[in-house]
């Protein structure tokens, strides 16, 4: 967005401070962990499709590969990691133990967060009990634990933790808490026995395979915008939108991705005016070099590169 501060860093920050359960924060995207299945980017097989957990038809979705950020760390100016931990807290497990963060949610609050770690569970569990939690079930391998207020559930297994809301807001008044369906529907996505976003969505599927793995990557399918305002970012008849950032050295391969609903609708203008009205400083393509652009079928792809100090 115009006259907005914009880096890879900023997006880590404001993905982990608007998400949360309860005191667990979160963010998302791709992950090198290999999906089992196939079919795809393998940061997708943890995003259930939008039926499955809740009453909307997209969602938002960011992810870090933190341990490709550690192995980089020397590039990255001033990157202080610890602060991270404060955002999973009450967890005790250090930054440097974690390898890839992956949040979805609601377009402006994700709300669900997964963390591949290496950690001990047992560990974990305690450090959750002396914070008031409670067991309240096993599930597909995951020992699924509810805050005392039964609002917040966090699910470990002792290779992931997944935290989420666990209040079923799907009728009318307050909401209750103790529902473990969503928690467990995350489950269920990642071990492939329900549908997959990018399975049941095919404006998704196209992002993904276009975004492919990165060290950062968000996206988002979503309704067509009633008014189109390139400079914004918002394209007639645009059905999805993402971007990914591959940091390797002291380089930053940057591409960001917009899906038409059809292979008539791309503009090559419109993405060129979205860049140079957002080229001045903090602004999104402030730091970018190299811009080009292409087309893939329905799929407007912008790339180009940055410096690893900027990211």
């Amino acid at each position: 967005m115009p006259n907005e501060e914009y880096s890879r860093r900023t997006v880590l920050r404001r993905s982990l401070a608007t998400a949360g359960a309860g005191a667990l924060v979160s963010t998302a995207g791709c992950s090198s962990i290999p999906n089992p299945l196939g079919g795809g980017a393998p940061y997708a097989s943890w995003l259930p499709d939008p039926d499955e957990i809740g009453d909307s038809d997209h969602y938002r979705f960011n992810y870090f590969n933190l341990g490709e950020i550690e192995s980089n760390e020397d590039n990255v100016d001033d990157f202080e990691g610890s602060e991270l931990e404060e955002f999973w807290s009450p967890l005790d497990i250090d930054w440097e133990d974690v390898s890839n963060l992956t949040a979805f949610g609601p377009l402006f609050g994700l709300s669900t967060l997964a963390i591949e770690a290496d950690y001990n569970k047992d560990d974990q569990i305690s450090t959750l009990e002396d914070e008031d939690y409670d067991e309240d079930s096993e599930y597909n391998g995951y020992t699924i634990m509810l805050s005392d207020n039964e609002e917040d559930a966090v699910a470990l297994n002792g290779n992931a933790v997944i935290t989420t809301s666990a209040t079923d807001d799907s009728g009318d008044g307050t909401p209750e808490g103790g529902d473990t369906d969503k928690v467990e529907t995350v489950i269920d996505a990642k071990k492939g026995n329900v549908d997959r976003y990018q399975q049941a969505n095919e404006d998704m599927k196209a992002l993904t395979s276009a975004l492919g793995g990165g060290t950062v990557i968000t996206g988002r399918t979503t309704d067509e915008p009633d008014e189109a305002t390139p400079a914004d970012g918002d394209f007639e008849n645009m059905v999805a939108k993402g971007s990914s950032s591959k940091i390797n050295g002291d380089t930053v391969k940057e591409k960001w991705v917009v899906v038409y609903d059809s292979e008539d609708d791309v503009d090559q203008g419109d993405l060129e005016d979205w860049v140079d009205e957002n080229s001045d400083d903090d602004q999104e393509f402030a730091d970018v070099e190299d811009i080009s652009y292409n087309t893939n079928r329905r799929k407007g792809i912008v790339t180009g590169k940055t410096d690893a100090d900027d990211f």
